[in-house]
């Protein structure tokens, strides 16, 4: 391309990308071109048809929580509007349930939408404890009626300045809960609230997939809102949730954006402290008149788009050290002829319905030992496996009569094993699951299979290098330090850098890396502010 000048210049089309972009178009005012080196914009929104012709998978992000587009839904009309088909959800059927190894006995957390209640939920939790289903129906709710807005609140709002307490901080001295609960892991949070250790591990399993671990201390009044979202409101984006990037992308170009696919960027140019635009690996200088995005990791910011001389050495030594071992999973998307068909459904029939299904230990501590084995560089032998349906929910990702599943099972990074290990991998992988499986549903079996994608850290750190070396589904893990506020570490918590008008955003920033439309928007307020941009939140607590 020809050498071309914007207002702002975002490097990277991702989720978090579009989100920006679409704003600073739209209520910035502004001419916005994206720079995206793959083939087409998204990021982690992708979905392809993989397991077999005709079924669709979600091979990054893979299913929403209510809260997590409030800002698009009310600032762009057109996203449930004109654009509805693509940012459709589905909800979740029947909430989450777990099957335990030892003895196939189940518990089932019935999502809000089928059991406002919690009646149901309660009936299943007292075959363990009735002690714990009297717990659950008194607090669950009210727990879920305090998370709600303050979650929303703390999302939804770039972090506070260093030093300032934020929302999460001052939940802390609500009546409501235990001050000990600040310091507390999940599980520790967990046995205070509840008996049964079964009823633990299937919360402590559920909370794995949020990509925090559950014997983490500091992360439990988190964990615990996180968990009940989980369990109690689960969503698809109907046909998968590459539609929200189609969906972005439209209204992006309808407010004057460019978007540049199979460009990818080299350097931000820098002059006298501030950012004047990029340079694209073809030497191509692009310039910017007010303002440079990055939506890369933040290493690949700091040390390959900027250089170290612009950062102080505790800065770039903190960038280095970011964990990222904890979020590496192997998810495989299988087509199926027939559903799973689990023996413990005899007693509970609804068990073949639950969405999201943990195929587990009764012991919470099995959980927490496959992630200390993971962190010691040791591939765990013991699979907690959880299996998630939205192939069974929505019948536009696979053919007529047919259905699909995903399994998830938390895995080494992409760094600790050769090209060759990760191929034998994903291939032994396959066998242990269907060999599981079998063990809770007798009709797993090859037979059953049509065909499997095998997706693990290996393939994430080749496919989107935002998430590379280690292929982490988080890009940096959601812990202590790392989430909020700390996110990714404070001096670029803000959404600013050192330099002038460079700003950057992405899942590696507050609060927690997934698939929302947060951090996008929260970049957004930051430049809003600094440049007095149009506020469409004003007014409003978020």
């Amino acid at each position: 391309m020809a050498d071309e000048t914007y207002d702002a210049i975002v490097i990277g089309g991702g989720a978090k990308g579009l989100i920006t972009a679409m704003y600073l178009a739209k209520y910035g005012g502004m001419d916005v071109a994206i720079f995206e080196r793959r083939h087409e914009a998204g990021g982690g929104w992708c979905t392809d048809e993989m397991a077999a012709p005709g079924f669709l998978a979600d091979y990054h992000c893979n299913a929403v929580r209510p809260h997590y587009h409030l800002p698009t839904e009310r600032d762009f009309p057109e996203w449930t509007g004109e654009y509805r088909q693509m940012t459709k959800h589905i909800d979740g059927h029947l909430g989450i349930g777990a099957i335990f190894k030892e003895d196939h006995s189940s518990i089932i957390a019935y999502g809000l939408k089928d059991d406002p209640t919690q009646e149901r939920t309660a009936k299943s939790i007292s075959e363990f404890s009735p002690r714990d289903g009297e717990t659950w129906m008194e607090k669950v709710l009210d727990l879920i009626g305090v998370f709600t807005p303050v979650f929303a609140e703390w999302a939804l709002n770039p972090p506070v300045p260093p030093g300032e307490l934020d929302v999460l901080d001052r939940l802390m001295v609500d009546p409501k809960f235990d001050p000990s609960w600040a310091g507390k892991s999940l599980i520790g949070v967990l046995r205070d609230l509840f008996e049964s250790e079964a009823l633990i591990a299937m919360l402590v399993r559920a909370a794995l997939s949020g990509g925090r671990p559950a014997g983490m201390p500091g992360l439990g009044v988190l964990q615990l809102m996180w968990t009940l979202g989980i369990a109690l409101q689960l969503q698809n984006v109907r046909g998968g949730t590459h539609n929200y990037a189609h969906a972005a992308v439209k209204i992006f170009l309808a407010n004057g954006g460019k978007m540049f696919t199979r460009h990818p960027i080299e350097k931000v140019t820098i002059e006298n402290g501030t950012a004047t635009g990029v340079r694209l690996t073809d030497g191509t200088e692009v310039k910017a008149r007010k303002l440079v995005l990055s939506t890369l990791d933040p290493y690949s910011l700091c040390f390959r788009l900027i250089g170290r001389d612009y950062f102080n050495g505790q800065l770039l030594r903190r960038v280095e050290h970011l964990e990222r071992r904890i979020a590496c999973i192997a998810w495989y998307t299988w087509a199926l002829k027939d559903p799973p068909d689990y023996a413990a459904a005899v007693s509970n029939p609804d068990l073949n319905d639950v969405d999201a299904i943990c195929l587990i230990s009764k012991d919470p501590e099995a959980t927490l030992r496959e992630t200390n084995l993971r962190m010691a560089g040791i591939m765990p032998s013991q699979l907690q496996l959880a299996c998630f349906g939205a192939g069974a929910t929505d019948k536009t990702r696979v053919p007529e009569g047919k259905t699909s599943l995903m399994t998830e099972q938390f895995v080494l990074p992409a760094n600790c094993l050769s090209e060759e290990q990760w191929l034998e991998f994903k291939k032994s992988h396959a066998e242990a699951v269907i060999k599981h499986w079998q063990e809770f549903a007798p009709n797993m079996n090859w037979d059953n299979v049509i065909g499997y994608a095998s997706i693990t850290p290996y393939d994430v750190a080749r496919s989107l290098p935002n998430m590379a070396p280690e292929g982490n589904w988080a890009v940096i893990d959601n812990i202590p330090g790392q989430i909020g506020k700390f996110r990714p570490i404070p001096e670029l918590a803000r959404h600013k850098t050192p330099i002038k008008n460079l700003y950057a955003t992405g899942s590696a920033w507050h609060p927690v890396g997934c698939g929302a439309a947060w951090q996008g928007y929260n970049c957004y307020k930051i430049i809003a502010d600094d440049l007095g941009l149009g506020k469409p939140w004003e007014g409003l607590p978020w």
